[in-house]
């Protein structure tokens, strides 16, 4: 893995608990055992298809490491469902960009994930660009 993949990778993983543990402070919702064990599972989850997915050379990566962190909020999603918890409300462009995503836990961009994350996806963006434009 190339060290820009590996920066982001790691930026990712290391976002996506805080991420959903500050969302859930914020909304006054509990982070209970289910749910606890449910960000366990999405954050095993994204950390592995992450390697798979940046492992593959750039012309073979038909997603990006955002959707990856966006589809991983489905693992938390489905034990507020479990759990009873009334879905948000939310913008008609998020749900037609994000379907699943009834509580609104996905990010929308990387830069919501912090100026780490954000660098560390516009690096590995650029490189893959430059990649592909030299292919």
């Amino acid at each position: 893995m190339i060290a820009e993949a590996q920066a982001l990778r790691d930026a990712l993983a290391r976002v996506y608990r805080p991420w959903l543990v500050h969302l859930f402070e914020i909304r006054g919702w509990e982070v209970g055992p289910a749910v606890a064990g449910a960000i366990d599972q999405g954050e095993q989850w994204l950390t592995d298809r992450l390697d798979h997915l940046l492992a593959e050379p750039f012309d073979r990566q038909r997603r990006g490491p955002l959707e990856l962190f966006q589809e991983a909020i489905r693992f938390p999603t489905a034990a507020l469902v479990d759990l009873g918890v009334d879905q948000v409300e939310r913008d008609p462009l998020a749900e037609r960009a994000i379907p699943g995503d009834v509580f609104d836990l996905a990010p929308a961009s990387s830069a919501v994930l912090g100026e780490t994350v954000w660098h560390a996806h516009l690096v590995w963006g650029a490189a893959k660009a430059n990649a592909m434009r030299q292919a």
